[in-house]
């Protein structure tokens, strides 16, 4: 069970932006899955003024995409962008990492710590991913400044659609992460900032390989992608 499920939030609306975000960032609904108002609001049990408006937010987000037909879509992979995440994550995700072990408090570094250990008890694809973001987010959160987590929020939203095709087509990707959850908590905790920067840094080096994954899905999904949205 996600956090947004446990606890909705305040209005209908809130709680199915939060409903489908996870949906997108958990891989449940992959990169270009047609996204009609009139399935999900059936699904999620609300009418449809909800769902549209949760889809507005999404796209402001850049987790959807909605073309001139008024069609909504999850964003689809590409090549380029994929490269480009990584570079700028690569220059700013270090940068968070070591503010972190120098500015988490005890709580930060508990939740931090707590969360590693959650992407290794995770069974599935979908919890993986889930605590996977948590945990990000939670080391970014730790550095305490709250510029540099604007940015990567952002750019963990986009690149967490990536993740999740990556996951699907290889277990390694799940497994290497793992061990370095875990040594980065431990660096953290330390107060250990180059190590957390160096970890980091050999952490998201191998997502460049999410250029090979875009590839492999449009290649593979070509057949059945964007299908008529009804």
């Amino acid at each position: 069970m996600t956090d947004s499920e446990a606890t909705p939030p305040r209005t209908t609306h809130l709680w199915v932006r939060e409903q489908l975000r996870d949906r997108i960032l958990s891989g449940i609904y992959a990169p270009g899955h047609p996204l009609k108002q009139t399935e999900l609001a059936a699904q999620l049990s609300v009418s449809v003024t909800p769902v549209r408006e949760a889809m507005r937010d999404l796209a402001t987000e850049g987790l959807v995409v909605i073309d001139p037909q008024r069609v909504a879509r999850v964003r689809d992979l590409d090549a380029r962008e994929a490269r480009e995440l990584n570079e700028i994550r690569l220059l700013l995700e270090p940068l968070a990492a070591k503010l972190a072990a120098t500015h988490a408090t005890p709580d930060d570094t508990a939740a931090i710590t707590a969360l590693a250990q959650e992407t290794v008890d995770a069974e599935s694809e979908t919890e993986w991913l889930d605590s996977n973001r948590r945990f990000h987010m939670a080391v970014i959160e730790g550095a305490h400044a709250p510029l540099l987590t604007g940015i990567l929020s952002n750019l963990r939203q986009i690149s967490s659609i990536y993740l999740a095709a990556a996951v699907r087509s290889s277990t390694s990707v799940r497994e290497k992460s793992k061990r370095e959850h875990l040594a980065l908590a431990e660096a953290i905790a330390m107060g250990d900032g180059d190590e957390a920067a160096r970890i980091i840094e050999g952490h998201l080096f191998p997502h460049a390989v999410l250029a090979t994954v875009v590839e492999e899905h449009l290649t593979s999904d070509q057949p059945r992608r964007h299908p008529p949205a009804r």
